[in-house]
């Protein structure tokens, strides 16, 4: 059985729905989880402009458009990796593994990974 598109987004909606009645601290974590995963593979791509308007602030445009949009492409594809695995072991409650949690977050300072 092949699920539509429109299915999945009523199941995740659902899931939403239901997080707030789960009983304890497994529930908001596996929320947070699952919302983080969710966002990061959807705005993954955002690391992109922002790595380039970093890297112009921080020295020149052609810097900035050369060297920002290469280093923007490997976060997003970190951030957007990253966030697929949120997604499919958000039942599973662990720490954030992206910093900042999400791209529009401290758009100033440089992504990172790793626990702290």
């Amino acid at each position: 059985m092949q699920l539509s598109k429109k299915t999945m987004i009523v199941m995740a909606a659902a899931l939403f729905a239901a997080t707030p009645l789960m009983a304890g601290e497994y529930g908001n974590d596996v929320g947070n989880k699952f919302t983080r995963g969710l966002a990061n593979t959807a705005t993954g791509w955002g690391e992109i402009p922002k790595n380039i308007a970093n890297e112009s602030s921080h020295s020149n445009a052609l810097v900035g458009i050369t060297w920002g949009t290469v280093k923007g492409a490997a976060h997003a594809v970190g951030r957007t990796g990253v966030g697929v695995f949120d997604l499919a072991t958000f039942f599973v409650p662990s720490d954030e593994y992206v910093h900042s949690t999400y791209v529009w977050q401290d758009s100033n300072k440089e992504t990172s990974y790793g626990s702290y």
